[in-house]
């Protein structure tokens, strides 16, 4: 019990720091249309299927959210769709371990923290286009990164 308020403690005080520097960040668009664009930039700028972006860590954020929406979002799903199934598995998978007594409500955290987790993504690919920032991105991420440490 004393890893969860650990980790809980993390999110809150990164969420806070990543929050104020957000603020801090000049106004420089995240992606940006083509008439500020100048020829010989040399602010990094790079463009993808005709959308500039401010650089090529925001291209590489947003490509990462998007194969991790993917990937969680299809976990979470089957998790729902297949539940008997995966119920059955976590049954044999713990059953000689002291989480035998609690996988169904494990399962049920697990199903919810990946689709959380894989829609938060999808909001912070949405959110950095049109309003500039990646923070929803990372906390996608790091409320992802938190649900692979959970065993399962």
């Amino acid at each position: 019990m004393k890893y969860w308020f650990t980790i809980l403690c993390i999110i809150i005080i990164s969420h806070s720091l990543t929050a104020q520097q957000d603020i801090k960040i000049n106004k420089t668009p995240v992606i940006e249309s083509f008439s500020t664009i100048k020829i010989g930039d040399t602010r990094g700028n790079i463009s993808l299927l005709g959308i500039k972006f401010k650089n090529t860590m925001v291209l590489c954020q947003i490509l990462i959210a998007l194969m991790m929406t993917i990937t969680f979002i299809q976990s979470g799903l089957d998790k729902l769709i297949d539940r008997k199934g995966n119920l059955e598995f976590f049954k044999s998978h713990f059953a000689h371990t002291p989480l035998k007594s609690v996988y169904n409500v494990g399962l049920s955290i697990l199903t919810i923290l990946e689709l959380m987790g894989g829609a938060m993504c999808a909001y912070g690919i949405y959110y950095a286009i049109v309003e500039n920032s990646t923070i929803w991105i990372f906390n996608g991420l790091l409320l992802l990164a938190v649900t692979i440490l959970i065993p399962g």
